[in-house]
């Protein structure tokens, strides 16, 4: 069924597709976005800021890097884009979450931290070390 919305939305891809992109102007130093994307031929890497694209880049990948998995692609696009923009993308504030005791069992760190798969309640604390700040620390 091909209605109104679907004809909309054919009608804006199908005018971004045949319209020049055109760069913006970054506006303050806040809400940056980051998007990025690989194959086993090269990088490709956006930056934007509240939807307007500021700068694109992309290249090749080097000989040695088409060995590379899928996961370390990826994050080569993200190290590519982050080294090209890191005046844009400086890390002024830093959220980071605690490992405090009542987290362990939300985020069990790929199964490192329980015991026992079929009693999930049983946490291997022999390997957790406290800090002064209350959170445990796996391995120092």
């Amino acid at each position: 069924e091909w209605g109104d919305k679907q004809e909309a939305a054919f009608q804006l891809l199908k005018q971004k597709l045949c319209s020049a992109p055109i760069l913006a102007l970054p506006e303050g130093s806040e809400d940056f976005n980051v998007y990025c994307d690989a194959s086993n031929k090269g990088l490709g890497v956006v930056l934007m800021q509240r939807e307007k694209v500021i700068s694109y880049a992309s290249r090749q990948l080097k000989i040695h890097e088409k060995n590379y998995t899928t996961h370390d692609y990826e994050l080569r696009a993200v190290v590519f884009a982050l080294k090209i923009w890191r005046h844009y993308l400086q890390i002024l504030n830093a959220q980071t979450e605690a490992r405090k005791p009542k987290n362990i069992k939300k985020e069990d760190v790929g199964g490192m931290l329980v015991e026992n798969s079929r009693d999930p309640e049983k946490v291997r604390t022999e390997k957790l070390e406290p800090r002064t700040d209350g959170t445990l620390c796996l391995n120092s």
